[in-house]
């Protein structure tokens, strides 16, 4: 064989009959002035598409990566921690305080085997180390660093870059024919295509989504490298391929699929030797050895049923049968299919249960089984017998879409768009060849096929992009994403929660508590919401957590509010933010019942108060609310009495108004001295409240103390005017 080779004639895919495998060596290829062109254009092309989100804010998960994950926040001081720990650790170590990164990482195992993604994580910590800037919320207080300005306009470029790479490698496999102009070639269609799909918003729009683009990235580079030691034998190319898939895998585990794409694609496009396209997957193999290594040091060697989430919203198929498991996935596998084909409407939630479980019997289940059967054993016929176009575009979506598909490793969800980023090049592929191969057989005049070609070319990127370009507008913020969102996944109980609790958010802002329309407005809004996130999911920790906070936040209806608390507290003893919640709106209630500024009537109170104590019957507050709900507001003074001496045995933090509540009681019952004991408990813990020192006055008078009475009297008086003046001022 000679040294220098030259393309084969591209193969005429027209005739089964006649056609050839896609076998073409590469020597000579070179980018030429055209080439430069097609790939400006595809960045230009890429900021039309997604220019409009570089004024959007962090949203969704990218509090998980950035805005709430303490190693990231930390900026280059951080990434050592970030290669060191579990990819959610940063985060949960911002909800946990107290506790270190090694207890985290062991117990916020949310999906089996962990998560060790590195690599978008620390671009995100440098950006913030030299970009950020300090966000601070209604009080100035700093809330976190960031520039999502800066993070979308990196997303793009990375997505650009990634289309750019995509298209050098298809040149590579489908070389132009002679005089073809570069728009009309096999690999500039499937590139834009790729680029405009509007599957891919939630990669792009959303900067978390980096991890997609990063992995896809280096995936890609580790083929093009592989590729380019096979033209000129040259070794730097491997170690160049190896690095490439190893960064790759850092971003996301999913480039381990390319241990496959990259054998298949050489062995359909080339006509190297066996032994050399061997020695060219030894490095890709190393290197996916090395990251199998890193990460099981870093997460453990573990896995499998044992670490799977026993909770439906990180693990959905937790009360499916296997058969009903099995028969959902290939439901899910079809909807993957059908949005390639028509990607509307597109959502972030494909959580329990907007993908319902169902059984073989469902057609939804067995067609889709049929289809993936049929292309499958296509796949695997083009594999010995054909190579054509559309087996190799099958093994392309196929390979990537396996490690997400739920069949053989649980991903935590039923399915997200995201997850076929890398899988859609098949499907692009597969388009592009039906429009470059046979538009021309349609049309046997050359110009107007090519007239036709660009027509349905801007026909499919005209829908592509405003498609792409209108659903980018709903991930501007969490409040546009989750209510947009909701009103796709209506039967997700994560989606109606995400939506009642960021209502009840924009409910608390200033601006918006001023307006009372509008609060309420939001405030039932977002009790509908998740209400239907509970009818779904009854035992949804979440949405019961934030439905006490919105009937709290509508109307004070201290009852409802106690009642979700409690309902919490039942399924999670141990459950903090319900636990101190609770803890605020009983410390709260005593003040809103004077001032009858609650919904509640006192009997409704009581009655929650009882569920707490049923829960938790060392719950020292609701005794207190008991005890004073029915001395106050029942005139029971009896039930008073024995509920806040309950509350006194019981040992928590007892505040000055607890003691001043048990001095009434007990000065009312005429037990004077457990009543004056109470009161000066109560001056110790708050020495300017001029009632208590009222009070103490009034028992001290009735012990026939006169000086104690009269000094307790004076002292009162004085405070109540330094509190008045102080007010004035």
């Amino acid at each position: 064989m000679s040294k220098h080779k030259s393309y084969k004639k591209p193969v005429n895919s027209g005739n089964s009959k006649t056609e050839k495998p896609l076998m073409r060596t590469f020597e000579g290829f070179k980018l030429g002035k055209s080439n430069c062109i097609a790939m400006l254009a595809i960045a230009v092309f890429a900021f039309v598409l997604y220019g409009n989100t570089l004024n959007h804010d962090f949203v969704l998960d990218d509090a998980i990566v950035i805005t709430n994950n303490q190693f990231t926040q930390k900026g280059t001081e951080g990434i050592s921690d970030i290669f060191k720990y579990d990819t959610f650790t940063g985060f949960w170590l911002s909800s946990y305080p107290g506790k270190t990164a090694e207890q985290i990482q062991e117990e916020k195992k949310l999906v089996a085997g962990g998560r060790y993604r590195p690599l978008s994580l620390a671009t995100f910590a440098l950006e913030i180390e030299f970009f950020g800037k300090s966000i601070k919320d209604d009080k100035g207080q700093v809330q976190y660093k960031g520039n999502p300005g800066i993070s979308h306009f990196i997303n793009i470029v990375l997505y650009l870059l990634t289309t750019c790479l995509l298209y050098i490698i298809l040149l590579r496999l489908f070389p132009p024919k002679d005089k073809e102009k570069w728009y009309f070639s096999l690999a500039f269609i499937a590139s834009l295509l790729f680029l405009a799909h509007p599957i891919h918003t939630e990669a792009v729009a959303n900067i978390k989504g980096r991890d997609e683009i990063m992995t896809l990235l280096g995936s890609l580079g580790a083929l093009w490298f592989t590729i380019k030691y096979l033209d000129n034998k040259k070794f730097y190319f491997l170690a160049l391929s190896s690095v490439s898939l190893f960064l790759g895998l850092l971003a996301k585990e999913n480039a381990i699929t390319f241990l496959a794409v990259i054998p298949i694609t050489i062995y359909y496009f080339t006509d190297n030797k066996l032994s050399q396209n061997i020695k060219a997957n030894i490095p890709l193999l190393l290197a996916a050895g090395l990251f199998l290594l890193l990460r099981g040091s870093v997460l453990g060697f573990g896995g499998g049923e044992k670490e799977i989430a026993q909770e439906i919203m990180n693990n959905p198929f937790l009360h499916a049968t296997g058969s009903e498991k099995m028969a959902t996935i290939f439901f899910t596998l079809w909807v993957y299919i059908k949005l390639l084909f028509f990607p509307h409407p597109l959502t972030y939630d494909y959580y329990p249960y907007q993908i319902e479980i169902i059984g073989w019997s469902n057609p939804g289940a067995f067609l889709p089984f049929i289809l993936y059967l049929a292309i499958g054993a296509y796949a695997v016929y083009g594999l010995i017998k054909r190579k054509d176009v559309f087996s190799y575009g099958i093994w392309f979506y196929l390979l990537p879409l396996s490690v997400v598909s739920n069949i053989f490793f649980p991903v935590g969800t039923f399915m997200n768009e995201r997850f076929v980023f890398i899988s859609s090049i098949g499907f692009c592929l597969i388009l592009a060849f039906l429009i470059y191969k046979y538009v021309p057989k349609l049309v046997k005049d050359i110009a107007a096929a090519r007239y036709l070609m660009g027509f349905i070319m801007i026909i499919i990127l005209g829908l592509y992009s405003v498609k792409t370009i209108s659903r980018n507008n709903a991930w501007e913020n969490d409040l546009t994403l989750f209510t947009t969102d909701v009103k796709t996944s209506t039967n997700s109980a994560k989606s109606n929660c995400s939506a009642g609790g960021k209502l009840i958010e924009e409910a608390q802002k200033p601006e918006n508590k001023q307006n009372s329309v509008v609060h309420d407005q939001m405030c039932q809004e977002a009790i509908g919401y998740l209400e239907r996130a509970l009818s779904i999911y009854p035992e949804y920790i979440d949405a019961l957590n934030l439905l006490g906070n919105a009937h709290y936040e509508h109307n004070f209806a201290i009852a409802k509010s106690l009642h979700y608390y409690s309902k919490v507290l039942k399924l999670r003893p141990f459950h903090n933010i319900a636990y101190n919640n609770a803890r605020i709106v009983m410390q709260n209630s005593f003040n809103l019942l004077t001032s009858s500024q609650s919904s509640s009537t006192p009997e409704e109170i009581l009655v929650a108060c009882d569920e707490i104590i049923n829960v938790k019957p060392d719950f020292g507050e609701a005794y207190h609310l008991k005890g004073t709900v029915y001395g106050r507001h029942l005139q029971n003074i009896d039930s008073a009495l024995f509920y806040l001496e309950k509350a006194k045995s019981i040992n928590y933090d007892k505040n000055a108004v607890f003691y001043k509540d048990l001095g009434v009681a007990y000065g009312i019952k005429g037990l004077y001295s457990q009543s004056l004991e109470s009161f000066h408990k109560a001056i110790e813990l708050d020495p300017n409240d001029s009632q208590t020192y009222f009070n103490l006055g009034v028992t001290y008078q009735q012990l026939k103390d006169n000086k104690n009475a009269d000094y307790y009297l004076r002292k009162s008086e004085e405070i109540k005017a330094q509190n008045a003046n102080t007010t004035n001022q």
